[in-house]
């Protein structure tokens, strides 16, 4: 399968001699503990942090405009409005144009209803997909987003992992960082790699991984009750996947 962008031999803060590779239209997942160095490597992808030790695609990743990062809700306008559009007005579309792509992004991301409000106005959840938003229109082939679902309730991260499979679905790369296991339970197809102090130390297809409970409680990382409960009863046979709620897992069992 065709790689869009791999880390070759970084020597860098925990991590020796470390390779890695995000496959194209990959949903590719990192996670580890505090200080296992999660968050260097994304801004190492994204270009963040120049090394040399990154290697580009250069017939999927053109220019810096095809890498869009997200670390934190920083936003340079008061509105939500100004805040997505500003990208597409910095590439000299016309107003007509924009206001199509606009409308059309924020009906997919659910948040036509926000567009004439104040950034300050909004939740957690909101400023999540309003900053999305302002990064998808301007069409990134690669995108990085470092641990966005740590504020969001169960509920806000089905939803937003949901969003995420439809992106990547449409022909976007996407990698992402999380310190929680809980958002992994809601992907499709995606790759997890767990990261120890620089190494990684287990990877592979993200229900798998979450399977192996005692590699995960030797680095730091506790599975959410459900997950866990889901991860056993499937093993055995008795639920078809992962399920998050209750009462999804008690109708998997009845069946």
């Amino acid at each position: 399968m065709e790689r869009v962008v791999w880390v070759d031999n970084l020597m860098l803060g925990p991590f020796t001699k470390f390779n890695i590779e995000v496959l194209l239209n990959s949903f590719t997942i990192i996670t580890g503990s505090n200080n296992s160095g999660k968050s260097l490597l994304l801004k190492v992808i994204a270009g963040v942090i120049n090394t040399k030790r990154v290697i580009y695609n250069k017939e999927i990743i053109k220019d810096d405009k095809d890498i869009a990062f997200l670390a934190a809700f920083a936003f340079n306008f008061s509105s939500v409005l100004a805040t997505i559009r500003y990208p597409l007005e910095c590439l000299g579309m016309d107003d007509e144009k924009i206001k199509k792509i606009v409308k059309d992004m924020a009906k997919d991301l659910d948040i036509t209803r926000l567009l004439d409000s104040k950034i300050k106005d909004l939740n957690d959840f909101e400023r999540l997909k309003v900053a999305l938003a302002s990064l998808l229109v301007s069409g990134p082939k690669l995108l990085i987003l470092d641990d966005p679902c740590l504020y969001l309730s169960f509920y806000e991260k089905e939803e937003f992992m949901g969003i995420l499979e439809q992106v990547r679905s449409s022909g976007t790369t996407i990698v992402m960082s999380c310190s929680s296991l809980e958002e992994v339970a809601y992907t499709i197809n995606s790759t997890l790699y767990v990261l120890d102090k620089g190494n990684i130390v287990s990877s592979g297809d993200s229900l798998k991984v979450l399977s192996d409970d005692s590699l995960l409680n030797k680095v730091g990382l506790e599975l959410p009750f459900m997950v866990d409960l889901s991860v056993k009863l499937e093993y055995y046979n008795l639920a078809e996947k992962i399920n998050m709620s209750p009462l999804g897992l008690v109708d998997s069992l009845w069946k």
